[in-house]
C-alpha cells in the first residue's frame, strides 16, 4: 500500500536513471511528487476546426490521422497528414520516428499546435505539436484538450511525464495524504477544501475556479507553517528572562547634546522604543529598519551607551572586517568624552581582555571564537536580517542570562515583509534623512552617452581640486570566457587611460583584508580620486567626500543593491551624483530599462525595495538563505490578510492542539 513516505523508486516505471531526474527536482517520496505543483497552466480546452486553426495560426484541434511518412535526410523527419470535416494539415516531427507506429491511419487525436514562419517569412510550418489520442470522456484526457499544468522540469523529465506519473496516483490521493487540519476545517470558519481535494484540483482542474480553490488551501498551509514558527518564537521569547537596563537620562541627554546635529523624529522614536524594550525583564528582539544614511548607527550608539553606563557590556557584530573597523573608529569618536572601553575583535586580533563593562566590536564570522563578557546584556547585529534562535541560544548558554538583541539593516524591508517574515521581531523604521543631507541626483545613462558621462566625471573631479571623489562599480572581478559582463580588472586598465592625470585604484573581495583597509583609508584621505570596485563596498562604507557613483552593467544588479551602492555617496552636505549605465544588450523599452528608469526617479529606499520585490520577488532581493525568507510555491508574499488569518489560527493551535509536530509535518510545502 502506498503512503506519503513511499520512495518514488517503488513506483512503476521509475528506474535508477529516471530516479536521478526526479531527485534533481527534489522529489524523493510520493508526497514530494504530489506536492510538486504546476507553476502555470495552459488552456487547451477550446477545440477548433483545422480551417479555424489556419486562420488563427495556433490552437487546439481534433483530427483524423490520414498518412504518416518518415524520411532520413540529414535528420529523421516524420510528416503526419491529418484531416477533419473542414480541411487537411501537415505536421512535422523531428527525430521521432516511433510515430510511424504510434499514429495509425483512421485514429482520432487532439493536437495543440502553432505555426512557425520561415526566416524569409514566406513559408509556414508546424513543428513538433503536442498530441494525445482522443478519449470520448473529456475527464480522461490528460495532456491536450483541457487545462493542463506546466511543471518545474529538468532535462529528460518533462511536464507530460510528471503529469502522467501524478495521474497514476490520482485515485489514491485521499488515502495517501493525511490532512492535518481535517478536524479543524469543519469546526472553524476557515472555508478551505481538504488537502486531498486541493491537491487533486491543482493538478487536474476542470476550470479556473478549481485552481483558485486549490491555491487557497495550499497558500494557507504555507502561511500557517510560517505563522506557527513566528508564534513559537514569540512564545519562547516571553519565557526568556534577562536583566533590565534602566534609563540613564542624565548621561543620554549629555550625549545627545554633544552631537553636531539634531536627531530626526524617526530616530527619536526608534531610541524611545529600543530603550523601553531594554528596560524590561523579557529580552528585546527588535529590527531597526532604516534607509541608507538615515542615522541608524547613532541610534544604536545611544542604546550601547545606556547599557554600559548601567554596568553591563555590549557586543556589536558587523558583516565584514572593514565595516567592523569602521564601526570601531566611529564609536571611538562618538564616545570620546564618555569614558567607554571599546575593543576590536577581528580575525587578526582575537585577544579580548577579561575586563567587564565594555563595548566589543567584531564580525559575525568570529562570534563563536570570542570569550563573552559575563555581564553581556546587549547584542547588536549589523546587516543580518535574520538573527536566529540558534545564535540567541548560544548567547544564553554562554552568559548568565539572555541579552537584549537589536538587528540593524540598511536594506529597507517593506512593511508587508516585516509583517510576514519578521513577525517574531518588533520593528523600528527610520525613513527620514538627517537635516543637511542633499538628495543624490540619479541619472539613467544609455550606452551612447557613456564617454560623455566619463568626461563629465573627469571635469567634476579636476575642477574641485581633489575635493570630489568617485566610485566605479562592476559586477565581476575579472572577465571569463562565458561571461559578457564588465569586470573590475579589465575596466581598471581602460579607466586609467580615460582618466589620465587622476589617481585610479581598484578594490575587490579577493584582496587581503589589510589591502582593502589600506585602499579605503587612502580613499578616505583623498590619496585616490577614483576607486574601481565590485559590490564589496555596498554595505556601510562611509567616505564623506565621495560624491560620484558610476555603476556599469547596472541591470545586472537588483534595485535594492543599487540603492545600497547609491548610499555610498551623498553622505555629507556636498552635491552628489549616481549614474546607472546599462550594458549594450539592454533594449529600449525593455523591462531591464524600465527598472533602471524607475530607480533613477526614486530616492526612497523603501519605494525602491517595494518595486524590486514586485518585479523580482523576495528570494532574489534579499537572498533566501541570508535573510531567512522562504520562497512560497503558491502563497502571495503581499497577502497580509491571509497571514493574519494564519497567525490567528496558529495561536489557537498552539493553545489548544498538542500535536503541532504532526500538523507541521503534514502541511503542504
Amino acid at each position: 500500500m502506498l503512503t506519503k513516505d513511499t520512495p518514488i523508486s517503488e513506483l512503476k516505471g521509475i528506474g535508477p536513471k529516471s530516479l536521478y531526474l526526479y531527485e534533481n527536482l527534489g522529489i524523493h517520496t510520493v508526497r514530494d511528487l504530489l506536492f510538486h505543483i504546476p507553476f502555470r497552466y495552459q488552456d487547451t480546452s477550446e477545440i477548433i476546426s483545422i480551417k479555424e486553426f489556419k486562420e488563427r495560426g495556433e490552437g487546439t484541434f481534433l483530427a483524423e490521422i490520414e498518412d504518416v511518412k518518415t524520411t532520413y535526410f540529414r535528420k529523421k523527419t516524420t510528416t503526419v497528414k491529418v484531416k477533419d470535416d473542414t480541411d487537411t494539415l501537415r505536421l512535422t516531427y523531428f527525430n521521432q520516428s516511433y510515430l510511424q507506429k504510434t499514429l495509425q491511419k483512421g485514429d482520432i487525436y487532439i493536437f495543440d499546435a502553432k505555426y512557425s514562419t520561415s526566416r524569409n517569412g514566406k513559408t509556414k510550418n508546424i513543428y513538433n505539436p503536442k498530441f494525445e489520442k482522443f478519449k470520448y470522456e473529456k475527464e480522461k484526457q490528460l495532456h491536450v484538450g483541457k487545462i493542463v499544468g506546466v511543471y518545474p522540469e529538468t532535462k529528460g523529465l518533462t511536464s507530460a511525464m510528471l503529469r502522467r506519473k501524478i495521474a497514476d496516483l490520482q485515485d489514491d490521493i485521499p488515502k495517501i495524504l493525511d490532512d492535518p487540519l481535517e478536524k479543524h476545517i469543519g469546526k472553524s470558519n476557515l472555508q478551505l477544501p481538504f488537502i486531498s481535494k486541493a491537491i487533486e484540483k491543482v493538478h487536474f482542474p476542470n476550470g479556473k475556479e478549481d485552481i483558485d480553490i486549490a491555491k487557497q488551501r495550499l497558500s494557507f498551509d504555507e502561511m500557517l507553517r510560517v505563522a506557527i514558527k513566528i508564534e513559537r518564537e514569540k512564545e519562547a521569547k516571553r519565557k526568556e528572562k534577562t536583566k533590565k537596563i534602566p534609563l540613564d537620562s542624565k548621561v543620554l541627554n549629555n550625549f545627545i547634546k554633544s552631537l553636531p546635529y539634531k536627531l530626526t523624529d524617526d530616530q527619536n522614536k526608534a531610541v524611545e522604543e529600543i530603550l523601553s524594550d531594554c528596560n524590561n525583564s523579557i529580552p528585546m528582539t527588535r529590527l531597526l529598519n532604516g534607509d541608507v544614511g538615515s542615522g541608524k548607527t547613532v541610534v544604536a550608539g545611544i542604546a550601547i551607551l545606556n547599557c554600559i553606563k548601567n554596568g553591563f557590556s555590549s557586543i556589536l557584530l558587523a558583516p565584514t572586517t572593514v565595516l567592523a573597523k569602521q564601526h570601531f573608529e566611529t564609536f571611538t569618536k562618538l564616545f570620546k568624552d564618555f569614558n567607554i572601553d571599546i575593543e576590536l575583535c577581528i580575525s587578526s586580533n582575537k585577544n579580548i581582555s577579561d575586563a567587564d563593562n565594555k563595548l566589543i566590536i567584531g564580525t559575525h564570522a568570529i562570534l563563536y571564537d570570542m570569550a563573552l563578557p559575563k555581564d553581556l546584556n546587549l547584542v547588536i547585529i549589523d546587516e543580518q536580517h535574520r538573527f536566529g534562535v540558534e545564535q540567541r541560544e548560544y548567547f544564553r548558554e554562554k552568559g548568565k542570562y539572555s541579552p537584549h538583541y537589536l538587528t540593524m539593516t540598511a536594506t529597507p524591508i517593506p512593511r508587508s515583509l516585516t509583517e510576514i517574515f519578521f513577525g517574531g521581531l518588533d520593528v523600528s523604521e527610520i525613513k527620514e534623512k538627517p537635516k543637511g543631507r542633499i538628495e543624490v541626483k540619479t541619472y539613467y545613462t544609455p550606452v551612447r552617452k557613456r564617454l560623455e558621462c566619463f568626461e563629465w566625471v573627469k571635469e567634476k573631479i579636476l575642477e574641485s581640486k581633489g575635493e570630489n571623489q568617485a566610485f566605479f562599480i562592476y559586477p565581476l572581478i575579472e572577465e571569463t570566457e562565458k561571461s559578457t559582463r564588465k569586470s573590475v580588472l579589465n575596466e581598471y586598465e581602460s579607466l586609467k587611460e580615460i582618466f589620465k592625470g587622476l589617481k585610479v585604484k581598484y578594490l575587490h573581495g579577493k584582496l587581503k583584508e589589510e589591502e582593502k583597509s589600506k585602499l579605503l583609508e587612502d580613499f578616505r584621505e583623498k590619496k585616490i580620486d577614483i576607486l574601481v570596485s565590485t559590490t564589496v563596498i555596498e554595505v556601510g562604507i562611509d567616505i564623506p567626500d565621495a560624491t560620484i557613483m558610476v555603476v556599469e552593467d547596472a541591470e545586472r544588479f537588483g534595485l535594492a543593491q543599487l540603492h545600497q551602492l547609491r548610499g555610498r555617496v551623498g553622505r555629507s552636505d556636498k552635491e552628489s551624483y549616481c549614474f546607472v549605465l546599462p550594458s549594450s544588450s539592454v533594449e529600449r523599452g525593455s523591462p531591464a530599462e524600465e527598472r533602471l528608469l524607475y530607480f533613477s526617479k526614486h530616492s526612497s529606499g523603501f519605494d525602491v525595495a517595494q518595486y524590486d520585490l514586485q518585479t523580482r520577488g523576495p528570494g532574489e532581493v534579499y537572498g533566501t538563505r541570508q535573510s531567512g525568507i522562504p520562497i512560497f510555491k503558491v502563497a502571495d508574499i503581499y497577502d497580509v490578510d491571509l497571514l493574519k488569518r494564519a497567525r490567528s489560527f496558529a495561536k489557537k493551535l498552539i493553545k489548544e492542539d498538542n500535536d503541532l509536530e504532526y500538523i507541521l509535518d503534514n502541511l503542504f510545502r
